[in-house]
C-alpha cells in the first residue's frame, strides 16, 4: 500500500517536472548560461581561495553561491512568467536577457580577477580583466554610474 502512494507521487513529481521544464523551454539556453557562469565562476573563487589564499572549502561560501544561482533563476522565471502572462514574450525575452548579460558581466569580472590571482604573471589574462573591468565601463549606459554609486554606498 505504502508502494503504490510512493509511486503515485513519484509519478506526479515527475509529471510536475516535466510541464515545468516544457513551460520554460524557451528560456532553457538563458538558464543553462546562468548555471555556466555561476559554476566557473565557483570553481575558480575556489581554486583562487585555495591556492592563493590558503582558505580551506568554505561550506557558507558554496551555499551563499548556490542562493545566488536560485535567486537569478527566480528573477528569469519570473520575468519570463510575467511577460508570458501579459502575453509579451518577446519583451520578456529581451529582459531576461539583459538579466543574463548583467550576470556575464558582473560574475565574469569576478572569475577573471580570480583567474588574475591563480596567474599573475598570465599577461592575457591581466589584459582582458582589464578591459573587462575598466574599459567596457565607458561604453556601457549607466555602469560607471552605478559603479561609483556602489563604491559610495559601501563606505
Amino acid at each position: 500500500m505504502s508502494m503504490d502512494l510512493f509511486t503515485e507521487l513519484k509519478n506526479m513529481l515527475v509529471t510536475l517536472f516535466s510541464v515545468t521544464l516544457a513551460y520554460f523551454a524557451p528560456v532553457k539556453d538563458m538558464v543553462f548560461v546562468i548555471f555556466f557562469i555561476f559554476l566557473i565562476n565557483m570553481i575558480a573563487g575556489l581554486l583562487s581561495g585555495i591556492i592563493v589564499e590558503n582558505e580551506r572549502f568554505n561550506n557558507k561560501k558554496f551555499f551563499h553561491c548556490i542562493v545566488e544561482t536560485c535567486v537569478f533563476y527566480l528573477i528569469v522565471g519570473s520575468v519570463f512568467l510575467i511577460g508570458e502572462k501579459l502575453h509579451n514574450i518577446d519583451g520578456a525575452l529581451q529582459c531576461i536577457t539583459g538579466v543574463v548579460y548583467a550576470i556575464l558581466y558582473f560574475y565574469g569580472t569576478n572569475t577573471l580577477r580570480n583567474l588574475k590571482n591563480l596567474f599573475p604573471e598570465n599577461r592575457v589574462i591581466a589584459f582582458i580583466y582589464y578591459v573587462v573591468s575598466f574599459e567596457i565601463v565607458k561604453k556601457i549606459p549607466y555602469l560607471q554610474q552605478f559603479q561609483d554609486q556602489h563604491k559610495e554606498d559601501k563606505k
